[in-house]
């Protein structure tokens, strides 16, 4: 029997919520099916379960972390989050075998990259690389995919591959007008080596980078405007260099 749970997210100018239904509960979370392609792992989120709409209910929300999102077919998705409370209850030292207590296992917060590519083989190429890097991804293969992605999170920074199927510098201008997304930098791939039009140009930070220069470059510039969580340190000489080379 499924139980009604109400979803918010606290990394998106708490601008959006739903009420969606259980599918799986358990001690330390739960699973839950929504219509929203939006959600990632590491995604932090303010959940009230259950939930109800009479107006005497205590409805006290929990904080939790989406820890898990799969396709469920029929146009749904089923996400599992686990409560922070959950989390914060579990020993946080384990004691090694000669009674010393070994470190916390440290984890680093998911920078999410929402990558915009209607090639089915670049698209993973792409998807394969960036978590390589520890990136959390999501693929978009249209402009209105990526758009619709847009509306339930706000990712760390956006990728997108300007040819005959996605107009990049349509969907470019488009983010770049929103106030909830201008912030987030965009590199932009192109055909050829022509800068960025001065109207989308002239909106925040717009990197344009030449298919013709390779995945190396690429990841180069994802790295420097959104350096990946468990690296943050490693690409510094990277960084100095590209920005003295911008």
């Amino acid at each position: 029997m499924s139980s009604p749970v109400r979803v918010r997210l606290v990394n998106s100018d708490a601008a959006f919520q739903e009420v969606c239904n259980t599918v799986d509960v358990s001690r330390d979370g739960i699973l839950f099916a929504s219509p929203h392609s939006g959600y990632w792992a590491g995604q932090r989120l303010e959940v009230t379960f259950p939930y109800s709409t009479a107006p005497t209910a205590l409805n006290n929300p929990q904080a939790a972390n989406v820890v898990r999102v799969f396709d469920l077919g029929g146009g749904l998705f089923g996400v599992g989050v686990q409560f922070a409370s959950a989390a914060a209850s579990r020993p946080s030292a384990a004691a090694s075998p000669d009674g010393a207590a070994s470190r916390p296992e440290r984890t680093s917060l998911s920078v999410l990259v929402l990558v915009v590519e209607s090639g089915t083989l670049a698209a993973d190429q792409l998807r394969n690389a960036l978590q390589r890097d520890g990136y959390t991804v999501i693929v978009a293969s249209s402009a209105q995919a990526a758009l619709d992605i847009l509306k339930t999170t706000v990712p760390a920074i956006l990728v997108i591959t300007d040819d005959s199927d996605i107009n990049g510098r349509d969907l470019c201008l488009a983010v770049k007008c929103n106030e909830r997304w201008k912030q987030v930098p965009v590199v932009l791939r192109t055909n050829s080596d022509r800068p960025v039009g001065s109207q989308t140009s002239q909106r925040e930070a717009v990197v344009s980078v030449p298919k013709s220069s390779g995945e190396t470059r690429l990841l180069q510039m994802v790295r420097l405007l959104a350096p990946p969580p468990a690296k943050r340190s490693a690409y510094g000489a990277i960084q100095k260099d590209l920005e003295r080379s911008l």
